[in-house]
């Protein structure tokens, strides 16, 4: 698995695109609008998608994401690109209650960015 690894890492575009500080931003981002559509090519119920994904992997996953956008001293604008891709993703396929999410994550990335200073 590992060679599997470093050869994908040794292709060109990939290494070129692991050289920019935003470049996991994006690839957070990629992971949260594709999960949805396994979920469904896989025909995981509403419940389960809506729990599992939706509310504990995409909300520890936005967490993460502020705390990296923090970590790599990137622009606040960073943090519209991971829901903006969820509301997308949920304006193609899902019901519009799941726009709620996309704030949600929103708010749990300032709090990321935040780490820990949220009384100072």
């Amino acid at each position: 698995m590992s060679k599997l690894i470093d050869k994908i890492k040794n292709i060109p575009v990939i290494k070129k695109l692991n050289s920019y500080e935003v470049t996991p931003v994006i690839y957070w981002s990629v992971l949260v609008m594709i999960l949805p559509l396994l979920f469904s090519l896989f025909s995981i119920g509403t419940i389960w998608r809506v729990s599992l994904l939706f509310i504990l992997a995409n909300s520890f996953i936005s967490y993460h994401v502020g705390k990296l956008i923090k970590k790599r001293n990137l622009k606040h604008y960073w943090l519209l690109l991971m829901p903006g891709c969820f509301c997308l993703i949920v304006l193609i396929k899902y019901a519009n209650y799941n726009f709620l999410f996309g704030l949600i994550y929103l708010i749990l990335e300032i709090f990321g960015v935040m780490d820990n200073q949220i009384y100072a």
